[in-house]
């Protein structure tokens, strides 16, 4: 046989013999035209090796690189460390000011708390702190993993404002915080998924393995969480440690900045219709200020850009929305993203890594800019904001029922600075008897947008938008709402609400609600009690099993010393349990907040006694959790969240690939996520074994789009039936095997409205519903 040599095969046969690394790549330069740099502050490459926009930073790369920024001066900076990862992984701040204002950094954040509660200050005084007061700029970036440009150009923003000539002229009149990297769990997956496919060449095609992600994505946080959504909720430590960060300061403008298709330019405000009703004008006043001086720099750099499209500002969790009903003024940048070194353009052009810097690096410049310029305005517009708070409505959370659920959602309030005042005594309020320990919150306190808009049943969209939408529908367009459009908290929590006018403060402000605490259980001579019922009974049950203990649990309730227990109740037998039970008890009393209750005797008044045949043990489930491919990141993330954090239960995952493997039989409960695709998703092997397992005694959980698996074609176990929205005149369809006529009579349609009625179709799904809570009874 002949063989034949090329060029090409002798490159892959020297390829063989060779290792090439290709984590860096050559790129244009990032930086400020004409701006000339103190050799004494650390560049890029001085510290990390390479310069800006030639490699992806890794979480340690950027702690240590602003780390250095801080030690080279320190006179004009301050680095805090707010939170920690779920990984362990320390999130950073870095205060960048003038000398003079870094010595009084304390003074300036107790004045601007003073201006967030102005109630007793007098004009006089407001006006020497306005005089006084630099603007806080607080730049945030790197909230999901894998949108990686802003978090490179937070150092190189870091860099030019502490040593270049024009960068230190703007913290005359401001001062800058660069928080680079809110998600540094995310990151990391991120960079260790493209490092470990980088070749010999960055690879800008759309399907280069380098650019495409596996699951999960780093967009998420450990538990899968997408961080921009939140804000309000306060699930993940590394948005708890942001939000008690910000009340420290009250930053004036708040950017939130990301990326997004790299087929796009670059957004920034105004944004896009619909507005939270609780945003007062002034704000949208000051976006015009800020875009305007945005786009006439873009404009010089030749950079292309878009605004007041997509990216709207209605849901209050984001990293712009949440802010701004704090006062600030909240922006979110987002650029096109390369996913990697670079990316090929649908024109024949190419987008680097370096190309998404420099533009992320040139708008947090010209926000800064505009701030020192607007500094009075938008201090006096954050004064008027927190001095009207836009409502009289005030809302009161009766303490009953689950009353650690109601606690729970106080606290939640009462860490994102909403006052929240605390009834020691039973009271009238709102028409109704409240119980000792009720909670008011008051709408005309500084913080009360925020409350309004999270305790109001509804925040109302604009009559003209709500039109546009229901024209949109009409004519099979998509809706223009980028989010969630339904988040009202006691709905959400199920908790009862009332919403009135209270006329007088009937109590206290609480600056710390504590944990729901019940009496510590006494030692039981017969059993420990647990009412079922509640969220802490469900931990209390989780921790219970958890430790080894012997429990049991009825399907009919019972009376025991005049209280009624209700079914579910969990019965701790002493005799069947170990002699150190009592510590146990303690122990998982404290820990969950539950109410236990110790027992002498097995009598009851009414109702089964602990030695029926209607007690059942308790097995320690061993739950899987199906992980992968069909199932959504999202949904999967939040179950495994809310299982080992919210329960404090653990939960295996297990990959989608082996559901049709025979371990499955190691466990009892399989939660399968909300996701699509799962008939076909899941191999027939998968499914067939998913059935088998469901025979022999397993419980098979399906959450949203996993449903469809159970009742369509594929497994069935489910009876349903799905149902289409029909027009009135729909005639019947043909049966199959039916003639169909060839042709139809012509209709005269006698205008648009005619039209549309004969073109509707004749059976269709319901309009997608993108936020409602529903109350149900199952």
């Amino acid at each position: 046989m002949t063989r034949r040599s090329t060029p090409l095969l002798g490159l892959l046969w020297a390829a063989a013999a060779c290792v090439f690394p290709a984590f860096g790549h050559a790129q244009a330069s990032v930086g400020w035209p004409d701006a000339t740099y103190d050799a004494a502050i650390p560049t890029h490459q001085d510290v990390l090796g390479y310069s800006a926009g030639d490699r992806i930073s890794s979480p340690e790369a950027i702690a240590t690189y602003l780390t250095r920024l801080a030690e080279a001066a320190p006179a004009q900076t301050r680095l805090v460390e707010y939170a920690r990862s779920w990984q362990g992984r320390p999130l950073h701040y870095l205060v960048i000011g003038s000398e003079a204002n870094v010595r009084r950094l304390d003074d300036i954040q107790a004045a601007m708390q003073r201006l967030a509660d102005p109630r007793g200050l007098a004009a006089a005084d407001a006006d020497a702190l306005i005089a006084d007061l630099p603007a806080i700029v607080w730049l945030a970036h790197g909230v999901h993993g894998n949108e990686i440009s802003p978090s490179e150009a937070a150092l190189v923003t870091a860099h030019h404002l502490l040593a270049s000539d024009s960068g230190r002229a703007l913290l005359e009149e401001t001062m800058v915080v660069i928080d680079p990297l809110a998600n540094p769990d995310g990151r990391a997956r991120f960079v260790h998924h493209y490092d470990s496919l980088a070749g010999l060449t960055p690879q800008g095609s759309t399907i280069a393995a380098e650019r495409v992600e596996g699951w999960p994505s780093g967009r998420t946080n450990h538990y899968l969480i997408d961080m921009n959504r939140d804000w309000f909720a306060q699930t993940q430590p590394e948005i708890v440690g942001r939000v008690r960060t910000f009340l420290e300061y009250y930053p004036l403008v708040y950017v939130d900045s990301h990326e997004m298709g790299s087929q796009r330019t670059f957004y920034f405000p105004p944004p896009a219709m619909p507005y939270n009703p609780y945003f007062p004008a002034a704000q949208f006043s000051a976006f015009d200020a800020f875009g305007r001086h945005t786009g006439q720099r873009f404009d010089e750099f030749g950079f292309r850009y878009f605004t007041r499209e997509t990216y709207d500002a209605y849901y209050p969790g984001y990293g712009d929305t949440w802010p701004m009903l704090q006062g600030s003024l909240g922006m979110t940048f987002e650029m096109a993203s390369p996913r990697g070194l670079v990316a090929d353009l649908d024109d024949g052009g190419q987008l680097t890594y370096a190309d998404a810097v420099q533009r992320h690096f040139v708008a947090n410049v010209a926000t800064v800019e505009t701030a020192a310029r607007e500094r009075e305005r938008l201090l006096r517009d954050f004064l008027a904001f927190r001095s009207d708070a836009g409502t009289n409505t005030d809302f009161a959370l009766p303490r009953r029922g689950d009353v650690g659920r109601v606690d729970k959602l106080a606290r939640l309030l009462s860490t994102q600075g909403i006052e929240v005042r605390q009834l020691d005594a039973e009271a009238r309020v709102c028409g109704s008897t409240l119980p000792a320990g009720s909670y008011l919150i008051q709408g005309d306190q500084p913080a009360g947008r925020l409350a309004s808009t999270l305790l109001a049943a509804d925040s109302p969209l604009d009559d003209a938008f709500w039109a546009e939408q229901a024209r949109r529908e009409d004519k099979g367009l998509s809706k223009q709402i980028y989010d969630i459009v339904a988040w009202s908290l006691p709905a959400l929590w199920g908790l009862d609400v009332e919403r009135c006018q209270i006329r007088e403060q009937l109590a206290p402000i609480v600056t710390e609600i504590a944990p729901s605490a019940y009496p510590a259980p006494a030692r039981a001579g017969v059993a420990y009690l647990v009412p079922w019922g509640s969220q802490a009974a469900v931990r209390a049950l989780a921790g219970a099993l958890s430790a080894g203990l012997v429990l049991e649990t009825t399907d009919e309730s019972f009376t025991q010393n005049g209280r009624r227990f209700p079914r579910g109740t969990l019965v701790v037998r002493r005799a069947a349990n170990d002699a150190d039970l009592h510590e146990q008890i303690l122990l998982i009393a404290a820990e969950s907040g539950a109410e236990i209750l110790a027992t002498n005797s097995s009598w009851v008044e009414q109702g089964v006694n602990f030695g029926s045949d209607n007690l059942h043990k308790v097995p320690a489930a061993r739950i899987a959790l199906a992980w992968g491919e069909p199932a959504s990141v999202y949904s999967a993330g939040s179950l495994r969240y809310v299982v080992e954090q919210k329960v404090g239960y653990p939960i295996t995952p297990v990959r989608t690939a082996d559901l049709s493997s025979a371990y499955l039989e190691q466990f009892d409960v399989l939660l399968l996520p909300s996701g699509s695709g799962y008939a076909k998703g899941l191999t027939q092997a998968a499914q067939k074994n998913l059935e088998g397992w469901v025979a022999d005694g397993g419980v098979l959980v399906a959450v949203g789009g996993a449903l469809e698996l159970l009742t369509r074609d594929a497994l069935a176990m489910l009876d349903t039936l799905p149902e289409r929205r029909a027009r009135e005149d729909a005639a019947e369809q043909p049966e199959e095997g039916e003639d169909v006529p060839s042709h139809t009579e012509g209709t005269i349609l006698d205008g648009p409205d005619a039209l549309a009625e004969n073109v509707a179709p004749l059976a269709e799904n319901p309009p997608e519903v993108l936020g409602a809570i529903l109350k149900s009874s199952v």
